[in-house]
């Protein structure tokens, strides 16, 4: 009787070694549930979401450079700093620090040389601009940048007396195929501005690798044109030879959009959805922080997040 308890103890001891193993087999091939950050993130900003679109970069400013750790953890990898007007030395030193120490962070900064925000461009003044931009390029060569910009809306900031739009835009293209000796880590880019994108279209970029643009719904009054303008830039172009260097609501402010944050949300979603429906891969908001009276930012000037943060960026790409 003593032998056939052992030999039931020892059966039962092998059923329940059995059963543990295969509960252990299950468990190990079960699928581990992929959790979205973003769905559970508070709006300090400080932790890492998913649900951004890849494509999504942010514009800033060398005063926001404490943020870029923020920015990196919500995955916004792609930075474009504001482009240095070369007769603005100040700008131009303090830009050059800031982009330095961006890139030793890890991100992938766009940044360039423009004209304009001192003096407009003219005949007299252009070779100047273009001393300033072969030089700007080589720094960007010697100093990581991933994109090197060879001027931001110059449509709006010459005296079309001495330098047309036409003479402008064959000037660019020729300043590109001199920087393409310089810069090879990237693209070399041009933004156009807005009203200018058929102007481009109908020239061609030459040696422009890609030609962005700055779109906005509108100013104080809105309309559907930006869909049409972020239309004719991709069939002008080809969706991996433009994107959008800045885009918003309203280029005066996002309160002449709405002060209601959340139709700012809503908004911008939509212009979002439009952007990436049109196959485009990059764009990138403008801006990350209030400045003055100016009011597009991410973060309000007292410290806090807009709604489109968390409801409109962050869920980009869901």
């Amino acid at each position: 009787m003593l032998k056939n308890l052992k030999h039931s103890i020892v059966f039962i001891l092998v059923v329940i070694t059995l059963l543990f193993v295969v509960v252990m087999s299950l468990a190990a091939s079960k699928p581990v549930l992929n959790i979205n950050t973003a769905a559970v993130s508070s709006q300090n900003g400080n932790e890492s979401k998913y649900g951004k679109w890849s494509g999504l970069g942010m514009h800033i400013y060398p005063a926001w450079e404490s943020y870029v750790d923020t920015l990196l953890a919500n995955g916004f990898e792609e930075l474009a700093m504001g482009v240095a007007d070369y007769e603005d030395a100040t700008y131009l030193s303090t830009s050059k620090a800031s982009v330095i120490n961006i890139i030793a962070k890890g991100a992938r900064v766009s940044w360039g040389i423009t004209c304009g925000t001192v003096n407009t461009i003219t005949a007299t003044n252009w070779g100047a601009f273009r001393t300033a931009v072969l030089a700007g390029a080589q720094w960007a060569q010697d100093n990581g940048v991933f994109e090197f910009r060879i001027g931001n809306e110059l449509e709006y900031h010459h005296d079309n007396k001495t330098l047309t739009t036409a003479q402008l835009i064959i000037n660019l293209k020729s300043l590109a195929t001199e920087v393409q000796a310089i810069f090879t880590n990237g693209n070399i880019s041009y933004s156009c501005g807005q009203g200018f994108i058929n102007d481009w279209a109908a020239a061609s970029k030459g040696d422009i690798d890609i030609i962005a643009s700055n779109i906005y719904m509108g100013g104080t009054t809105f309309d559907v044109s930006w869909k049409t303008n972020i239309t004719n830039l991709v069939n002008a172009f080809g969706t991996d030879g433009t994107y959008l260097t800045e885009f918003n609501l309203s280029w005066s402010s996002l309160d002449d959009y709405s002060t209601d944050e959340t139709v700012q949300a809503t908004a911008l979603t939509e212009m979002i959805n439009y952007i990436k429906a049109s196959g485009m891969t990059r764009a990138f908001y403008f801006a990350w922080k209030d400045d003055g009276a100016a009011h597009f930012g991410v973060m309000k000037a007292d410290g806090t997040y807009r709604l489109l943060w968390n409801q409109a960026l962050l869920n980009s790409g869901l």
